[in-house]
């Protein structure tokens, strides 16, 4: 066996360092590890008389284009839980992409051009909608043809129900009826859910993740990682005004905030507990969260946080106002992108469409 001095052994060492961090800096993003994911959600495309729920064609032809050439692995919806579930780290900037309530502008804008960039979809399909026969909806020969062209073809319940707002025994007896007409009609009953309007309680998930099912999903914004649950996972919501290049360049490159020990559970609030006494742990050092900054959707400005070591409390006077609420809170990470982390907040007594 050959010998080696010491200092031979030394410029060996720095030699291997040298390449390591060499190989590192040239790698490309395909093979870079990464323990999350951003889900985009869509609705209709160049519907333009529906701002809130459309996204203008020459927005998505730009956030199509930032994907081809932003170094992202546009990747099927259920190979990204499959890896969350078993804990598969993912390439370097994964997304998925969603489209909810299965309007007519899917099959004659977003495929065609989804397609042509051989990027994957998940479709969640509001059966009832469907079934209906308005012209602002698919057909079931469409669904059939996009399952047959690799569209992941998933749930969004049969009457797209506001769910927090009915009995949760109703509420799943919708999504089974849902369910069934998929089978149906597609073949094949789906293994993933969308709660309509991103409304859902801890109760209603539970018993989601007992249906067979393998994710649902919400609409609150945050990338997914994997310490999260499966039957609550968050979504970024593109629309027309939030569907600017910037945001897109944003969110699409977002991780999720590390964090533990989050109160309240559970998304629903009642009068008691409104405004919420929110806080959570981040995983991270308590020097690097100077930047942290939260926003609850009805304030207008940040909250005031109080900190203590890496304990977190978000603190405001203002109630949540009736219906759906959401929090957004980010931090710099130390490669440059932003930490994102995101709650739904639901108050009864109000529906918002």
């Amino acid at each position: 066996m050959q010998k080696y001095r010491p200092r031979t052994i030394r410029r060996l060492v720095r030699t291997i360092a040298l390449a390591t961090a060499l190989l590192a800096a040239f790698t490309p993003a395909s093979v870079m590890a990464d323990q999350s994911a951003v889900i985009l959600m869509y609705h209709r495309f160049g519907e333009d008389t529906y701002p809130s729920t459309n996204i203008r064609l020459e927005q998505f032809d730009a956030h199509l284009e930032q994907l081809r050439r932003g170094g992202y692995h546009v990747m099927p919806l259920h190979e990204v839980i499959r890896r969350i579930r078993t804990r598969t780290d993912l390439p370097e900037r994964s997304v998925a992409i969603t489209v909810d309530d299965a309007y007519a502008s899917v099959m004659t804008e977003a495929w065609p051009r989804l397609k042509a960039a051989g990027m994957p979809m998940t479709l969640f399909v509001a059966a009832d909608a469907v079934d209906s026969g308005s012209s602002n909806y698919m057909r079931w020969d469409d669904i059939r043809r996009l399952r047959d062209e690799g569209v992941t073809i998933a749930n969004h319940g049969a009457g797209h129900l506001h769910m927090l707002s009915v009995p949760t025994a109703d509420a799943i007896a919708d999504i089974q009826r849902g369910n069934r007409r998929l089978e149906e009609e597609v073949g094949a009953p789906a293994k993933l859910f969308a709660y309509p309007y991103g409304e859902y309680d801890e109760t209603l998930a539970a018993e989601i993740a007992t249906l067979g099912y393998e994710a649902a999903f919400a609409q609150y914004s945050a990338p997914v990682g994997f310490d999260m649950s499966l039957f609550s996972l968050p979504r970024f919501a593109l629309n027309e005004r939030y569907g600017t290049s910037d945001r897109f360049r944003l969110i699409s490159q977002t991780l999720p905030l590390p964090v533990s020990d989050q109160v309240p559970r559970n998304p629903v609030l009642d009068v008691k507990g409104n405004p919420p006494a929110i806080g959570f742990t981040v995983e991270v050092e308590a020097g690097n969260l100077a930047g942290l900054a939260c926003y609850p959707s009805h304030l207008g400005r940040a909250a005031d946080l109080v900190q203590l070591g890496r304990r977190v409390e978000v603190r405001f006077d203002r109630p949540f106002p009736a219906g759906r609420n959401r929090l957004n809170c980010t931090l710099r990470s130390p490669d440059g992108r932003w930490y994102w982390y995101g709650k739904m907040f639901y108050v009864p007594g109000g529906i918002l469409d």
